[in-house]
């Protein structure tokens, strides 16, 4: 039986068209919000607040839309301002709403809404490695101004909307779904507990959007709200229509079913492009050194091998080594690290000689100082020349030339980048760079797992008289080993040649790549459509007792429209219905929590509850008329900050006691958790602006989580907070301390506590006597008579008073004689502990 209370809910009641309320003889309203909000103090006798100082205002604004302190510059340029007052703030607000740091304060409000966390919730609290892309297209879609119906479409149906998509825009569509996606999981194997996760979905999508408690309708129909268990097993269906991503468990604790961020065509022409890549790596390089490799292992023969000691030279063959050769055979000398890699540059004089009845013919690494790097392999006198590394990725051709190694220009090598790599000094004259290396000669230098071989392919058949002579060029180490070879196999040329078509080979490969529209495929741990079926109502809330099935369907008291068929879930309707301008909650929840962000309360109180046991509104018509102004402006959410921000309301100055309440004045609020620490680090100079990714968890083939050893690590960052790891069942000291939110459920507004354990992290946490010691660092860059002003200006946005220096002074008498007798000691303790002192003030931490 339905116990909905008698009065129909004011927030089902259509949103009205309201014209704003004229009052005689209002010369205060700067615009139609502060004709709402006069008209009301009117009645109760309040007179508004004086607008608040320039000083005040840019701070208020600056944390209000960035969440953290405006520079000294910045305060100054808008208090100097010759600009009327309503033009002059304009400006800065228009700043504000540009910078980065806007979509990083903003999303965290949202974040706190939809209960971002990086873990999942189980028992084991298992990392979700993915987590942040949601949040960081949250932080995007406030810096774009994403149209507020858009924006919660993609997070109900991206997926389905994606279908249409390429690149970016499908990535984002996916990445979106991360909001449904984050929902907690539960107990040991989460796969037997979903329908405990569907109801956190379904809770907090009533929240979120509609302001409405639907998941009290789990076990009975909702008492005080027009909500029916058929209206939660309807919507229900609607989830359990869909794939969730599954982060791991105890019993499994691999992730699965996360979504790649390119379609689907994409990914056929990814692995096409991938079989095509293997196809060409094998015939153009695998297949041409294993044949080199087998012909060279045939018939060859090792001339001379030996240990060349550091700081040595050898003459390897003081009587020529006489062999028979064969055209296209190979001689071929090779240097390789001993057991120390390190300083192993080798200087080499290589000769073979032949005669014949045609006359005499000679060959040298001699002949080559001029033109080792028109090509490898070279010609040179009919010889070729290969310069090889023959370590585990080879043989194959070093491929890149310099032109002037370390800067100097007589000075040429062929490489693969770094080493191994074959050298010369063609000059004149000696050069010394990280060794002396001698003019005119040769020298090569093996990567600590690559040898280095410089091969010589013979254009003549008979007899060659071999001569080799060796020099360590830079003493120091435990010298190289050297081996001389004869590859006996004529076929080795042609070897050689294929492998050298492994240049040309790489540029093909390299041009294949670069064909490639995407190097990796990234997922995302977010939605798909699942297995579209309508679910019956579980009795009593028992999801084994199972009652009638509910056909997917919106809530019955705004329509009841049938959701999604046997192709589809139902969420892209969902999402729809839900920002239908027609809908009467949808822009009404967002307007009030837009005003409750700047306020510090909402016009309906409780921002989440919007029913029976939620407050009424305050200023029901001036709610109405902002929802109206919302939708009729594309749903755009810096419109609305404009507008609140650009009233006389919002530029109030500070009042204490009931009067803000009322919007006479404006309340005092302490900085929230996360700007406090980033504020700290801001002054500090520590702070990382950039935007922050991934968290580094532990591999997933080293995942082990379970009930009693749950994942548990915390990572240090000096990254704006809105980056910093979440974790659902162990919230970090810091913000469980300064009220920070829980990722466990819908944060609606923050609770504000004041405990003696806050007091005691400013006295003992090393985190912020770390930040303080920097930020006196920098005052104690500047001279003495500079320090104090400087301190006022990045900490509070003012200039010292004869106050601030009368209290500093009399602190720095007290402190001086305990520290030291050394004036510059005593200069830094007293900076170090004065900072502290600033940095905790009420000043700092509070904001009018």
């Amino acid at each position: 039986m339905q116990t909905f209370a008698e009065k129909k809910l004011w927030s089902l009641e259509p949103i009205n068209e309201i014209i704003p309320p004229k009052s005689s003889g209002d010369n205060w309203s700067l615009n139609p919000i502060d004709q709402f909000v006069i008209s009301k103090l009117s009645i109760e006798s309040l007179p508004p607040s004086p607008r608040a100082k320039r000083r005040s205002l840019i701070r208020r604004a600056s944390y209000d839309l960035t969440g953290l302190p405006p520079n000294p510059e910045t305060v100054a340029e808008f208090i100097n301002d010759p600009s009327n007052n309503v033009t002059a703030f304009a400006k800065v607000i228009e700043k504000l709403l540009e910078s980065v740091a806007y979509g990083e304060k903003w999303g965290r409000h949202w974040l706190d809404v939809v209960r971002y966390a990086d873990t999942a919730g189980e028992n084991s609290d298992h990392p979700v490695e993915d987590a942040w892309r949601y949040r960081n297209w949250v932080i995007e879609a406030f810096n774009s101004d994403k149209p507020y119906d858009q924006f919660v479409c993609e997070q109900l149906a991206g997926d389905i909307l994606a279908k249409e998509k390429k690149g970016k825009e499908f990535a984002d569509n996916i990445t979106a779904t991360g909001y449904l996606a984050i929902a907690r999981r539960f107990g040991h194997d989460i796969d037997k507990r979903m329908y405990l996760t569907y109801e956190d979905a379904i809770d907090n999508l009533g929240k979120t959007f509609l302001g409405l408690s639907i998941s009290c309708a789990r076990c009975h129909d909702h008492k005080h709200d027009p909500i029916t268990m058929q209206d939660y097993y309807a919507l229900y269906g609607v989830l359990a229509s869909s794939r969730l991503p599954f982060p791991g468990c105890e019993p499994k604790q691999q992730p699965r079913d996360l979504v790649p961020l390119v379609t689907a065509q994409v990914i056929k022409e990814n692995e096409a492009w991938e079989k095509e890549l293997k196809k060409l790596e094998s015939d153009l390089i695998t297949r041409p050194k294993e044949k080199l490799k087998k012909i060279a292992a045939e018939n060859h023969r090792v001339l001379s091998r030996g240990h060349l000691p550091v700081g040595k030279s050898i003459d390897v063959t003081p009587d020529p080594i006489k062999i028979d050769i064969r055209k296209g055979e190979a001689i071929q000398i090779s240097i390789a690290p001993n057991a120390n890699y390190g300083a192993d540059t080798t200087l080499i004089k290589l000769k073979i000689k032949h005669e014949s009845d045609s006359g005499k013919l000679q060959w040298s690494t001699e002949d080559l100082l001029d033109n080792l790097i028109d090509a490898n392999p070279l010609k040179s006198k009919d010889a070729i020349w290969c310069f090889l590394d023959i370590g585990s990725e080879g043989p194959r051709f070093l491929n890149k030339k310099t032109e002037a190694i370390d800067g100097q220009s007589t000075l040429k090598k062929w490489s693969p980048g770094d080493l191994p790599s074959v050298a010369v000094n063609m000059g004149k004259e000696s050069v010394k760079v990280w060794t002396e290396i001698p003019p005119r000669s040769f020298f090569v230098h093996p990567g600590k797992e690559s040898p280095v071989a410089v091969t010589w392919i013979s254009p003549v058949s008979g007899k060659i008289n071999i001569e080799l002579k060796m020099s360590d060029g830079h003493a120091f180490g435990d010298g190289v080993i050297w081996r001389l070879e004869h590859f006996a196999n004529q076929e080795i040329q042609s070897a050689y040649e294929k492998l050298a078509i492994d240049k040309l080979g790489l540029a093909k490969i390299e041009e294949h790549k670069n064909k490639r529209s995407l190097r990796k495929t990234a997922y995302a741990y977010a939605m798909a459509e699942g297995i579209p079926k309508d679910y019956p109502i579980h009795n009593r809330g028992d999801n084994k007792d199972l009652g009638v099935i509910v056909k997917r369907r919106f809530l019955s008291t705004l329509g009841g429209e049938a959701l999604g068929n046997d192709l589809s879930s139902g969420r892209l309707d969902l999402a729809n219905l839900i920002v239908d301008p027609k809908n009467p909650l949808t822009a009404r929840v967002m307007v009030n929590r837009i005003w409750a962000w700047h306020f510090g309360q909402g016009i309906v109180e409780t921002p989440n509850d919007f029913g029976t046991h939620g407050s009424a509104p305050t200023h029901p018509e001036l709610l109405d008329y902002l929802a109206s102004e919302f939708i009729q402006n594309s749903w755009s959410i810096k419109h609305m900050h404009r507008m609140i921000m650009s009233s006389a309301t919002y530029q109030q100055s500070a009042n204490s006691g009931q009067s803000p309440k009322k919007y006479a004045g404006f309340e005092r609020r302490r900085l929230s958790a996360e700007e406090l620490r980033d504020t700290i680090l801001y002054v500090s100079g520590i702070l990382d602006k950039l935007p922050g990714q991934g968290h580094p968890f532990p591999p997933r083939n080293k995942w082990n989580f379970t009930q009693h050893n749950p994942f548990a690590d915390e990572y240090a960052s000096s990254k704006r907070s809105i980056y910093l790891m979440r974790k659902r069942n162990q919230i970090s000291t810091f913000f469980s301390l300064f009220d920070g939110p829980d990722p466990n459920a819908s944060t609606a507004s923050r609770s504000q506590t004041t405990v003696p354990s806050q007091a005691l992290y400013f006295m003992n946490d090393p985190f912020f006597h770390d930040c303080a010691e920097q930020f006196a660092s920098d005052i104690l860059s500047i001279g003495p008579d500079q320090r104090l002003e400087r301190a006022c200006q990045q900490l509070f946005s003012r200039s010292a008073t004869q106050t601030d220096h009368e209290d500093f002074e009399a602190f720095a008498d007290v402190l001086a004689p305990i520290v030291s007798n050394d004036s510059e000691e005593q200069d830094t303790e007293i900076w170090r502990s004065y900072a502290r002192i600033l940095m905790s003030s009420n000043e700092f931490l509070y904001l009018d």
